[in-house]
Parts: C-alpha cells; structure tokens; sequence
C-alpha cells in the first residue's frame, strides 16, 4: 500500500472504527492482580480460553442459521465483559471464594471475548482488504497504549477502568461499527468444499502461528514469567510486534509470505533461548518477550489474512475465522495446559527447563521444515497456487486463485476504489448489445429521480454516483448486481452504500426504499 493511498484511508477513519483496541486493552493490561500474587491465576487462565473457543463454536452455529450479527450483540458482550472484569477484581481483593471467582471470571470473560472477535471480524471483513489493513494494525497499536496506560494505574482506577470504561468502550465502537455494515447478498455459505478450499489455502500461517503461541505460553509457564503487558519485557515485544506490522501493512507494495516472517523470526528466537540457558534465568523474560514479539507479528498477519480472505471470496466471516484463528486458540489453551503441568517439576530442575527449551527450538525448526517443504515435479499450476495462498500480508498484488473471472485480485482491490466514498472508476464503454445511451423514458425517470433526492433537503447531499447506486437500489438491483452495472468491485459498491445511509440517517434497504415510496 502506498503512503498516498494510506493517508487518503486515514481521512475516513473514524474513532471506533479501531475499537477493537480496548478489548485488547482489558486482555493484556486491564485483568491483572499488578504486583500482588493471584492463586487464582491459571484457573481465570484457563476457563477464559476454553469459553472463548466454545463462545466462537457457539458464533459459527448462529452464522450457518442466519447472518449478520445485529448490533445488538455488542452490547451483550460489553455486559459479559463489565461482569467478568467485576468478578475478577472481587476475586483479587478477596470478596469472593477464590476458585468459584476465578472460574465465574473466566466463563464470563471468556465468553465476552469470544464473540468480540467473531464480530470485530464480521465488521474487518465487510470494510475490504485495504481498510482492514489499516483497522487491524492500528488497533492494535493503539491497545498497547492503552495498555501501557492501564498498567501504570493504580489498583483502584485499573479496575474502574476495566470494570466500567473499557467495557463501555468497546460496546459503543463495536456497535456503532456493526451499524455500518451493508449485508452481501445473496447471504454468503460455507460449505465442505469452500471450508477444505480454505483450510489448503491457509494453513501455513495458522501452522507458523500456532507453533509459536503453544511454546510462548508453555515457556511464560517454565519461568513463571507473566504473559501480559503489565511485564515489561511482554509489553515491549508486543509494542515491536505492532510496530512491525503496522510498517509492513503500510507500506508494503508486495506483501510478505508467512513462510518469509518465520524464516526471519526463527533465528531471533532460538537466540534469545540460549541467553537463560547460557547466562542464567534473569534472561527469562526476555525470552518470554521475544517469543510474544514473534507470536503477535504472526497472530496480526493471520487474522488481517482472515478477514481479507472472507471478504474477497464472499465466506461468512466467523466460520473463516474459525479454520484459522480457532487451532491458534486452541494451541494456546494448549501450551498453558502442558505450562501448568511442567512449571513445578522445572521450578526444581533446571535441566530439565534447559531440555524443554531445545525440544522447543526443535519443534520450531520442524515447523519451518514442515512449511517450507514441497514436493519436487509437482504440476506448476498448484505449486503458484500454494505460493499465492501463503500471502499473509494485504498488499500483495497477484490474482486470487479461485476467484471469480470479475472478482478483483486479493490486495488489488486499490485500483478499483478509494476510500472516498465519492470517487471510483468511472464505467466502461457499453457491452455489446447494450444501448449507447438511456432511453428518453428512462431519461424522465432519472431526472425525476434527481428531484426527489433534491427535495429531501439533506445536509450532505449524495454524489453524483451514489444518485446512481441509488436508482439501482430502487430498481431492485442487489450490491453484486450494482457492482457489475457501475463496473466497480463490491467493496466499493459496499463503501457507497454505507454513505448513502449515514447521509441519509437510515440504517437498511428498506429504508431507503421506504424514503422514496
């Protein structure tokens, strides 16, 4: 993505469009006992994973029946949030028995956090590859300030803070970013072939991703390192990580294969293992925060994958996110599974921690092995597949294998729209067949048309080609039907939608139908 392209995007952000940060915010910094020892820790650990997995099974099961999710969801999960956060701080301060706090505080968590991806994800996919681009990475970066922040409060205000106004937050952007939402129709399907077509196209970044978050949570275990951002090794990997993708998502024109990241992120990691081994365990967190820097980079790199993959091929979102984001949870929970169980024979036994850490490095080296094999004589067409689907990064500009002869290359979606709702490619030459010029019926229609926009005395009148997207929507026409008359992507027929009801104050088709009935 060019620096131009990116500051015309920046133009049209809004402030919740990255509300995804303050969710971040409560998971890294905003849960957290500060200096004071939890026992009930791992149990909150553990619980908060395992709901979070069965909250996005639960997600995938709404989505097969219907879709999309109301805005009303939002506020659900921000309630789920606000009582698990309260049930957590009631828990540390000892109010409440500390198994039956901790376990009630991670159900509810969990859930909360679990259907804020799936529908965090819903809305990055509806947005296109370029806008997703730009909502992951700096929602990101703007969680670890938050975080930052948050973890240098005192106790009282951290848990105001994660209790009531982060909670808040992150129910009022989310809502307000589902309201923008302009639903594909026909409704998209996942079915066997599309989910198998899916889990060969991406299962390299999801593999790298896991790997590497199974042995962060397993090595913050070994040397009782805490895993979130109130470590400061933990927070400066991450803050690295996100600066990371943020220029690699800005301001890369080719993109970056998965398989490029790991080769560079695995010599950087197996270093960092040998400074406890060899200098002692005072360089454990430093490994802890290494491992985290090299799992958020890939972890970023999988869901902006995600979310592009969905919206370019037309998948429901949640079931995508499912495929490739679930194992990488699932591997987590995992990691702090086994953790749990080796941290006290390590805690007496350095030798055996030094073991664990070479079987790690092993199962990264395998990983990479694992990745980078194909098989030699292989047919050409699946091997330029293979390399298309490794693509990891929105940017690069190939076409899209299996898309549609008129669906726009993955990353290229640039060449057809601009985030400016009020520009795009203007058509093409009639097909043939087709005639060169509106009939003087249709001329009347068009221009009584025009007066009815006119009278509707709006602030912020509709451009001369939302009048057009418009006048399709009222002749019945459906947003890949207005794609293909306007000879633009359905992105941007999406994007002009979402203008056209905020200029209008209404929020559906039906709506607009019913402004001009």
């Amino acid at each position: 993505m060019s620096v131009s392209k990116a500051k015309t995007l920046l133009q049209s952000l809004r402030w919740y469009h990255l509300g995804f940060a303050f969710v971040w915010a409560i998971t890294f910094a905003g849960l957290s006992s500060g200096d004071r020892a939890f026992a009930g820790q791992r149990l909150f650990g553990l619980s908060d994973q395992a709901c979070a997995l069965a909250a996005i099974a639960v997600a995938v099961l709404y989505e097969r029946r219907r879709s999309p999710f109301p805005p009303r969801f939002a506020v659900g999960m921000g309630v789920l949030l606000a009582a698990g956060s309260c049930a957590y701080y009631l828990t540390v301060g000892g109010v409440l028995d500390v198994s039956a706090g901790s376990l009630a505080a991670g159900v509810l968590v969990g859930l909360a956090l679990g259907f804020s991806y799936v529908l965090w994800q819903q809305f990055f996919a509806s947005e296109g590859a370029s806008r997703t681009a730009i909502y992951i990475p700096l929602s990101a970066l703007l969680s670890v300030a938050l975080s930052l922040l948050v973890s240098l409060l005192p106790d009282p205000a951290r848990a105001a803070c994660a209790v009531v106004v982060l909670p808040v937050a992150a129910a009022v952007s989310l809502r307000r970013c589902l309201r923008e939402i302009v639903p594909a129709d026909p409704m998209p399907r996942m079915t066997a072939k599309l989910a198998g077509g899916t889990v060969r196209a991406l299962w390299k970044p999801v593999f790298c991703t896991c790997a590497i978050g199974f042995i962060w949570k397993l090595v913050s275990h070994l040397f009782a390192v805490p895993g979130g951002a109130s470590s400061a090794p933990a927070l400066a990997g991450m803050a690295l990580a996100v600066a990371v993708v943020v220029l690699i998502e800005l301001f890369s024109e080719t993109g970056f294969a998965v398989l490029r990241v790991y080769q560079i992120l695995f010599p950087l990691i197996t270093g960092v293992f040998l400074l406890p081994t060899l200098l002692g365990l005072e360089f454990a967190p430093l490994a802890a925060g290494m491992l985290l820097f090299g799992f958020e980079i890939v972890n970023l790199l999988l869901i902006v994958t995600c979310a592009v993959y969905a919206s370019e091929r037309s998948l429901p979102s949640t079931q995508v996110y499912a495929l490739c984001v679930g194992p990488t949870l699932v591997a987590m929970l995992a990691g702090d599974v086994v953790g749990t169980g080796l941290s006290p024979l390590a805690t007496y036994d350095f030798a055996m921690a030094v073991n664990i850490l070479f079987v790690c490095v092993y199962a990264l080296s395998l990983v990479l092995f694992l990745v980078a094999f194909t098989r030699k004589g292989g047919r050409g067409r699946e091997r330029a597949a293979e390399a298309a689907h490794d693509v990891a990064v929105v940017g690069a500009r190939h076409d899209a294998p299996g898309a549609a002869p008129n669906e726009p290359p993955l990353g290229a979606e640039s060449t057809v729209r601009s985030a400016d709702a009020e520009t795009c490619v203007e058509p093409g030459p009639s097909a043939p067949g087709e005639p060169a010029a509106p009939s003087q019926g249709a001329a009347d229609i068009a221009a009584l048309l025009d007066r009815r926009m006119d009278a509707l005395g709006l602030a912020e009148p509709f451009s001369p080609r939302e009048r057009e997207v418009v006048g399709l929507v009222l002749r019945g026409n459906n947003v890949p039907a207005i794609a293909r008359k306007l000879y633009i992507s359905e992105n941007t027929a999406r994007d002009h939608m979402k203008s056209i009801y905020r200029k209008a104050d209404i929020h559906s088709r039906q709506e607009l139908i019913d402004l001009f009935d």
